[in-house]
């Protein structure tokens, strides 16, 4: 038996829901549904396959480590993954280095072709140069009367924008506690603008943050980040592993959290409203 069947296999014998499985391990019920299917490859990153395994058989009883040894062939090599991302970053590099010379040469080549061109205007007397006093009175007449009439107009200006009253910038999101269901937080938020997420927290925590709209920006441990909603999200999701110590920001605004209680794994859904 495939190692995704086995797992929902023991989980169903155990009588454990997906919604139950998902408050035990701290794993999305989309997750678990592609872990039980055996396809980890499909994972939004397959080098953590083997802490979302554990985290898994943890929650039902089993031995994680026996399971990866005897199903070692059905887990993403995550060596074979980093040797293509350095691959590509060399790649990267290269191509960098190429157009960073490219450049270089066009710049000193067009310096010395503007140096020989000087040269040459030089001795042809190309560039002559004229006195800055051989002007006629009438023009000098009519610089300093355009020199005046912008002045005044400047200062004009200058009291007419003391005039106007400063209307403050609204803030760019505004958000309200809408419910929960047992550790998972549900929230409105009201924007007329781009959306950033911005998390912070004395320790690292496992964090998930993912839309409706397929996009994943963060699936890692990490202590802090900020992210940029994509425009087309209607639905956030955000779970945090260890909720006690973090701090959540909407738009630079502190979200209140405290009706998670003493939960530790705690998720949060954002229904996002365009103004």
């Amino acid at each position: 038996m495939k190692l995704g069947a086995y797992l929902k296999d023991k989980r169903e014998k155990s009588g454990i829901t997906l919604k139950e499985m998902q408050e035990k391990s701290g794993i999305r019920k989309e997750i678990i549904k592609r872990m039980e299917t055996g396809d980890f490859k499909t994972l939004p990153d397959p080098k953590h396959t083997r802490f979302l395994i554990e985290q898994y058989t943890a929650a039902i009883g089993l031995d994680g480590g026996a399971l990866m040894e005897k199903h070692a062939d059905e887990i993403p090599d995550s060596s074979v993954e980093g040797k293509k991302r350095q691959q590509n970053d060399n790649e990267d590099y290269q191509y960098l280095k190429k157009v960073l010379i490219s450049f270089v040469i066009m710049i000193i080549v067009l310096f010395i072709g503007w140096m020989i061109l000087l040269q040459i205007g030089s001795q042809a007397g190309i560039f002559t140069q004229q006195p800055v006093y051989d002007v006629g009175e009438t023009e000098i007449a009519e610089e300093d009367t355009a020199e005046e009439e912008q002045t005044e107009e400047t200062a004009q200006n200058e009291e007419e924008t003391e005039e106007e009253p400063t209307e403050e910038a609204p803030s760019g999101a505004d958000y309200s506690f809408t419910g929960s269901d047992g550790n998972t937080l549900f929230y409105d938020i009201n924007v007329d603008g781009p959306l950033t997420i911005s998390l912070q927290g004395e320790n690292a925590s496992w964090v998930t943050l993912s839309d409706d709209a397929g996009n994943t920006y963060a699936y890692e441990e990490l202590s802090e980040g900020e992210f940029e909603i994509a425009e087309e999200a209607k639905i956030l999701y955000l779970t945090l592993g260890n909720a006690t110590d973090f701090n959540v920001q909407i738009d630079g605004q502190t979200l209140d959290d405290s009706q998670s209680g003493d939960a530790v794994t705690v998720y949060y859904q954002f229904n996002i409203v365009k103004e």
